[in-house]
């Protein structure tokens, strides 16, 4: 291809906004200026025989330049407007000597470092196309380099443009999975990017993608409001609305139903009216003459700002937002509205749609908040308040040294110090009781901690009660979406460290100061969470410090940031008990699925996604083991690990019976059908090596032997003494045997593989089990690595134990026709990696073939391509090549 012809197609993806800068120096004299001046002149040329020759005396003026410029960083910049007068030379004269050094430029200009990554990217992508043009390659190849073009630049100040750049070429290239995989990266990297949000609902046409809420807004009085942080723990419905298009009959409409249905809303949904009028008042006056307490938000510039632009895009719109502060962004941009028998709108619909969804789940939306609020940061996880070892003294083991306890003297009344600690609640009933007690609670105790502050303020640990006070009026604002509470605890952080703390305990006052000046319009958001680690202990900060750090990420809509503590947290802080917690909700399946997933579920693929993601069979990260005494239904002392005896040990963890028999009967679920899967699972594994156990929160022995006596219970019975209040509960964030079943896998060491919250799936991919299929998946990766290693007798006869191959002429004893078994996909797999080692390329294909056609199916019926697709690909594809003639 020649090269003016690359060069035109390459222009069709790089904005014209790539004429880059109009680089004037004072150090140079103004000569790159000069230069600037005389190729723009260029092209005013009476003929394109003067166009060329002003162009070539540019281009020698400027090599001149770089002949005087060596190796000083303004070469790079001589270089870059080479490129440019090189171009439009080619443009007038496509001869061979000028696309020659037209390409020379490019590659000493793609060797400029990464902070000057946009002089070099269009160079960069030039010469890359060029080369693969020289090589004769096609569409799929052009679509191949661009993913390596992509990760040079990713961490550089255009990666965003980047990506946005190799998107629109995927896009026209046709390549699906290379457009998925800019995909996830946009998630990962750029979800909060406005120009890209918009970039993705321009070209992606047709499709729904999550994107976070993302905008810092005035409200009607004055205060600033930064989303996410500000709708974090709860869904938020924006309305956006004017006067013009209707607004205010939806705005009437949707209050009247508000009002309504005030209880069933407090705590789960908040609703906040954003007019587009840019009335002097925001609209308030029109708002509270409807009766409702609404926050109302002015919008930034209107319709014309970026806002608009990239949220809402039509008149009136509504914007529901996530806990977790995403927003389902819709290709068509209309408003739908759900219509009664009349026609006209149903909102009273409309609303017991949203409060039916996962997302405005009341245990759900509770969890958060009380994460959110920081209740974690003050609560022991075995009970109680000990002033001598509080949870923000223990919560520093690790962090260097052996702590010591606090001295008593001179400190808060311990009865003073143990009722405010009793009005926080602590997991699982703290995501039960309802709107009004968590309020209370919080009420209750900032009430105390302000009491005891005037009636002992001079007491040596009175920062523990300044602390609880902080968190208390935090947890207003969550709770109720209080801004002046905030305020409160804001004043109150500054107070506190105005008045001193023993080393490592500012952790809560800092977080919350940190929380304030996130709100400051010209606040760098993400250098001020550096900031916040680097202050607590940098690389050395202890587990509570990354998680306040990750939840300060969530609320600049910062996913990287949030990530990369989560990864340090995982690796190095789950083990200390005052992070049992927070870990619990960093590692549950529920929470790791819809954090950031869109909040949208029409057709039958979003539920199937849901299902299969939530229970596929990846273990649980990080290295927890369980510590606990359990007894039998006889009383002898079950101490966990050393009574375990299985390879792997199934635990189902259950409510007191009476037991459920029916739906809807008001008694916790039977964990029959739970346990009878496990169990026929475990019947049909080799050697025993899966043991299955029914862990009952409670004392009450003899009702669960009455319970018990009905049937074949395939698996030993454990009680747990002290119910929810146990401490594996708060371990491993049991959190709702009352509605649903809870399970750990353990190996024989105590290890936690996988622990499955009463919030998430315990039942997915065929008829497994979620603890199944992480077995499974674990089996897959065993048999794997013992080929690797050699050992392909050892995978063979493990294999062909879990999967037999089957005879398709076997007969039962009446001489019928056997059904072929159908085993996991994950157990094919190995099997066909088996068959491969063995050489039985035949067999091997077979299985490699039955596992794409199922996933294939999986697949399809979730409109989405798996990696499981891609791995079961490439596993069929390198038999077929084990096949081909040498």
């Amino acid at each position: 291809m020649r090269t003016s012809i690359l060069l035109k197609s390459i222009r069709v993806y790089v904005s014209l906004g790539f004429l880059f800068f109009a680089f004037v120096w004072a150090e140079e004299g103004d000569s790159i200026g000069s230069l600037e001046a005389a190729l723009e002149s260029a092209k005013e040329g009476s003929s394109e025989a003067r166009q060329r020759l002003a162009v070539r005396r540019v281009i020698r003026d400027a090599e001149g330049l770089m002949e005087s410029a060596g190796e000083s960083p303004e070469r790079w910049q001589l270089l870059e407007f080479l490129f440019r007068a090189r171009q439009q030379l080619v443009a007038l004269d496509d001869d061979k000597k000028h696309r020659e050094a037209l390409v020379e430029t490019c590659r000493q200009l793609v060797k400029a470092p990464d902070e000057l990554a946009e002089l070099r990217l269009e160079a960069d992508l030039l010469l890359s196309q060029a080369e693969l043009a020289k090589k004769g390659a096609g569409n799929e190849a052009r679509a191949e380099a661009l993913r390596p073009f992509v990760d040079r630049y990713l961490d550089t100040p255009v990666g965003a443009k980047v990506v946005r750049l190799a998107m629109a070429m995927a896009l026209e290239l046709g390549d699906n999975r290379l457009v998925t995989d800019l995909r996830e990266v946009i998630e990962e990297r750029f979800a909060a990017d406005l120009e890209m949000i918009s970039f993705q609902r321009d070209r992606l046409g047709g499709q729904v993608f999550g994107a976070p809420f993302v905008g810092v807004f005035e409200r009607s009085d004055g205060k600033v409001l930064r989303f996410p942080m500000d709708g974090l723990g709860r869904s938020t419905m924006f309305l956006f609305w004017s006067k013009e298009a209707g607004g205010e009959d939806l705005i009437k409409g949707i209050a009247a139903t508000a009002l309504e249905k005030k209880e069933d809303l407090a705590g789960r949904l908040e609703i906040i009216s954003v007019n587009l009028d840019q009335l002097p008042d925001a609209g308030e006056s029109f708002v509270r003459g409807l009766g409702v307490d609404w926050q109302v938000l002015r919008l930034p510039e209107g319709k014309d700002g970026d806002i608009f632009k990239t949220y809402v895009r039509s008149d009136p719109k509504i914007l529901t937002v996530s806990p977790t502060g995403y927003a389902a962004m819709i290709m068509s941009g209309s408003t739908r509205k759900k219509a009664n028998s009349d026609g006209e709108p149903d909102y009273a619909r409309m609303f017991q749609s949203t409060l039916a969804r996962n997302w405005t789940s009341p245990r759900y939306v509770q969890q958060l908040s009380a994460l959110m609020a920081g209740d974690f940061l003050v609560l022991d996880p075995l009970g109680g308040i000990d002033s001598t070892m509080p949870p923000e003294w223990k919560a520093l083991v690790g962090t260097g040294g052996e702590l010591q306890p606090f001295s008593e003297e001179g400190g808060v009344p311990a009865e003073a110090l143990s009722a405010i600690q009793e009005c926080f609640i602590a997991p699982p009933q703290r995501y039960r009781v309802t709107h009004e007690d968590v309020r209370g609670g919080y009420q209750k105790a900032v009430e105390l901690c302000r009491k005891t502050i005037r009636q002992h303020g001079q007491a040596s640990d009175l920062w523990l009660v300044r602390n609880r006070l902080i968190i208390g009026l935090l947890g207003l604002w969550k709770t109720d979406a209080d801004r002046s509470k905030f305020d409160e605890a804001v004043a109150e952080a500054e107070v506190a460290i105005a008045a001193g703390y023993p080393k490592g305990c500012d952790l809560i006052a800092r977080f919350c100061l940190a929380r304030a000046g996130l709100h400051d319009v010209d606040v760098d958001a993400s250098s001020l969470v550096q900031q916040f680690v680097l202050d607590s202990g940098g690389e050395s900060a202890p587990g509570v410090a990354l998680a306040a750090a990750s939840l300060l990420s969530l609320e600049i809509a910062d996913r990287s940031g949030f990530e990369n503590y989560r990864d340090r947290i995982i690796e190095s802080h789950i083990g200390n008990p005052m992070m049992w917690n927070y870990s619990a909700f960093l590692l549950d399946r529920h929470h790791r699925y819809w954090l950031f997933q869109v909040p949208f579920t029409a057709g039958w693929s979003y539920g199937r996604r849901e299902n299969y993601f939530m229970t596929r069979g990846d273990p649980d990260e990080g290295d927890r083991v369980l510590k606990a005494k359990f007894s039998t239904l006889e009383g002898k002392l079950f101490n966990v690990p050393d009574a375990l005896d299985g390879d792997w040990n199934a635990i189902v963890f259950a409510a007191q019976p009476p037991w459920s028999s029916k739906r809807d009967d008001g008694l916790p679920p039977s964990p029959e059908r739970l346990l009878k899967s496990m169990a026929d699972v475990a019947a049909k594994r080799p050697a025993e090596d899966l043991k299955v156990y029914l862990a009952v929160l409670g004392d009450n022995a003899d009702a669960v032997t009455e319970a018990l006596a009905e049937k074949e219970w395939a698996c030993s019975v454990l009680m747990v003494p002290r119910g929810t209040n146990h401490p594996v509960v708060q371990q491993l964030g049991i959190l709702s045997e009352d509605e649903q079943h809870n399970s750990v896998l353990l190996d024989r060491s105590g290890r936690i593989t996988s622990f499955v919250s009463g919030l998430a799936k315990q039942t997915g991919r065929g008829n497994g089990t979620t603890l199944t299929n992480v077995i499974e998946h674990l089996d897959e990766l065993r048999i794997s690595k013992m080929i690797a290693d050699g050992k392909v007798a050892e995978a063979k006869e493990l294999i062909f134990g879990l999967a037999p191959p089957f005879d398709p002429e076997a007969v039962d004893e009446r001489g019928r026709k056997l059904k072929k078994p159908q085993y996991s996909l994950d157990h094919l797999r190995a099997r066909a990696r088996v068959h491969l080692a063995l050489g039985d390329l035949e067999a091997a294909l077979a299985d490699a073939e039955e596992v794409v056609e199922r996933q294939l199916g999986t697949d399809g019926g979730m409109s989405l391509r798996t990696d499981e697709l891609d791995e079961s690909e490439a596993l069929r594809d390198e038999i077929k090549a084990a096949m081909e003639p040498r």
